[in-house]
């Protein structure tokens, strides 16, 4: 789809108005002499949308069986022609078009909110996915799920807050873990990821490793290889040898069975389709050939995936035709930026692709991060993968498994709570009904020191949280902290709404200052509602059930927010302490 132009405007807004009127004849001569059938309206919204609006039915079949329109594309709202058909008759129309019913479909993302970089394994029946956590710890989320597209986590790679405290204590925003990847072998789970480092340490990127014999842990303490690359990927042979594969391009190198030595130097076996950041490798072995995937062109809106094939391990290995395998063609599509994929085969035979998204406010502000999607792949007659037909990423599709089902989760879950960098246990912590406990460490957000926070990622643009807090008996200092609700993406750019003990207050940090503050007095006598609703990028704060303040355009807390370090996160929000005051909270709602 393409937004209208200045030249095709009048003909566009005229066949979008005739459509929405149900006028079938004025709609059809439009298209015959005026109309390009691509184009669609500020907001995503296709002619399809308008005509479903219309409730013209002989036209909606008109628009997809002689215009070859697509009831599952969808809007910038992610709303589709056939979500629009839902109880009329045209949702029938819909489900013999599409091949399945709306109770049978899935959507894209999956999995929404920061899930950047998937990688994913099966054993059995079981499906468990990791996805990078940069600085924030626990680090690196293991998921599991039975169906492709229902996912609970149910455990991290790297759990030890002394360990963590040691490898990230001083990293700077978007440093951390980068690109896990997961695999099984010989009884045990494998997790490997890149540790990237601030730009002065001795080793810029580092590869670790670590292992179970439970999906959901405990991994044993993470071994570091001082290996230059990013983006770790196991491989284990027919022959029993293991390897580990790295960018740029598709680098291998063998390491032991336990993966802590490193057998042989980095050899390239593949650049790449276009040799723009070949990054992401993973390799499996089907029907004789080896394939290697790549993620190409950047992570912006030139993210591709691209494979190779050879009958030989080290090569060479030939370019698949159809490459990109994977992109989002469509500049008008609500997913864009679709790459770093990993294939994943099913009990009977099917094959799947998870790979990383974004979605834009406007078109330009990414504030969920990276997110991940699923498409089917298509084994072609010549023997290559093809992702979602090549059409780029779909919207809404048919469940991989028509009877969805869900194994209970291995471990509890409710860790969930993220603190950046580690976690001092003697000062923040979760009780067993959900109350969550902070006693400021001294440092203020900005700090690199600062961990006296619980964070969640932040799960749709339209949202809203809602936490009580309080001061439990336990504390018996005089209240001299601020203290209540953050919208943070990193000690770079962050909102807190608190309270001191006379005042309430929204501020606003962006690149070494507090740039926008709004206050007002209040005397804090020990316990407060506080509620902060998003909207895009408008936020609105409440205390108390009242509205306090209304910002619009917030965009400080979105990946393109700031030029200033490595804004590959997502926007999180939670609750925390500045100052040395032991408090409580619990969230009331996430909606």
């Amino acid at each position: 789809m393409n937004l209208y132009t200045s030249k095709t405007e009048a003909a566009a807004k005229r066949a979008f108005e005739a459509a929405e009127r149900g006028e079938y004849e004025t709609v059809v001569h439009l298209i015959d002499h005026s109309f390009n059938t691509e184009d669609c309206d500020e907001n995503g919204n296709s002619l399809l949308h308008y005509a479903v609006k219309g409730k013209n039915q002989k036209l909606v079949e008109y628009l997809v069986e002689r215009c070859n329109m697509d009831p599952t594309w969808a809007n910038q709202s992610m709303c589709t022609p056939y979500d629009l058909a839902a109880g009329s008759p045209m949702e029938e129309y819909f489900k013999r078009i599409c091949g399945f019913s709306l109770e049978e479909s899935y959507r894209n993302p999956v999995l929404r909110g920061m899930h950047p970089d998937p990688s994913i394994v099966r054993v059995g029946e079981d499906y468990y996915m990791v996805h990078s956590s940069f600085l924030f710890f626990p680090c690196i989320p293991i998921s599991h799920s039975r169906d492709l597209i229902h996912w609970k986590t149910i455990g991290y790679a790297v759990t030890d807050e002394i360990w963590a405290k040691e490898f990230l204590g001083d990293l700077e925003g978007g440093r951390g873990f980068w690109a896990p990847d997961i695999s099984f072998s010989n009884g045990r789970f494998y997790i490997c990821a890149t540790l990237r480092n601030n730009d002065d340490a001795p080793y810029i990127q580092t590869q670790m490793i670590t292992s179970s014999t439970h999906p959901e842990g405990p991994y044993e303490t993470p071994f570091i290889h001082n290996l230059l690359g990013i983006d770790p990927s196991l491989f284990t042979d027919e022959d029993g040898k293991r390897y580990m594969l790295i960018n740029r391009g598709a680098r291998i190198v063998e390491i032991s069975q336990d993966g802590k030595q490193l057998l042989s130097k980095p050899e390239l076996i593949w650049y790449g389709h276009s040799g723009h950041a070949p990054e992401g490798p993973h390799l499996i072995k089907k029907d004789g050939y080896y394939y290697c995937f790549l993620a190409e062109g950047g992570t912006g809106k030139g993210h591709m995936i691209t494979v190779a094939r050879s009958r030989r391990l080290f090569g060479p290995y030939e370019n698949c035709p159809y490459n990109p395998i994977m992109h989002q063609w469509d500049e008008m599509g609500a997913i864009q930026c679709c790459g770093h994929g990993m294939p994943v085969e099913t009990p009977d035979g099917r094959w799947f692709m998870v790979y990383l998204s974004s979605r834009f406010i406007n078109g330009a502000w990414g504030m969920l991060g990276r997110e991940t999607c699923l498409d089917e792949i298509i084994w072609t007659a010549d023997g290559w993968p093809v992702v979602n037909k090549r059409k780029g990423p779909s919207y809404l599709e048919r469940v991989p498994f028509p009877k969805m089902y869900e194994k209970p989760a291995a471990v509890n879950t409710k860790e969930v709570w993220l603190s950046p960098r580690t976690r001092d246990r003697k000062r923040v912590w979760t009780g067993e009904d959900g109350t969550l406990w902070i006693r400021g460490d001294g440092f203020d957000l900005c700090s690199k020191k600062c961990n006296s926070m619980l964070l969640k990622f932040q799960p749709d643009f339209s949202f809203a949280a809602e936490f009580e807090m309080w001061i439990p008996e336990e504390e018996k200092s005089e209240f001299t902290s601020d203290a209540g609700v953050t919208l943070y993406y990193d000690e770079n750019t962050y909102i807190k709404f608190g309270v001191t003990k006379n005042q309430i207050f929204v501020t606003e940090y962006v690149d070494n200052a507090y740039v926008r503050t709004e206050k007002k007095d209040f005397s804090f006598e020990g316990r407060v509602l506080f509620r902060v609703e998003t909207d895009g990028l408008n936020r609105t704060f409440l205390l108390n059930n009242k509205i306090l303040w209304r910002w619009t355009d917030v965009t400080s807390i979105c990946s393109e927010g700031l030029t200033k370090g490595k804004r590959f996160t997502g926007a999180a929000y939670g609750v925390y302490v500045n100052g040395s005051n032991l408090l409580c909270w619990r969230q009331h709602s996430e909606i």
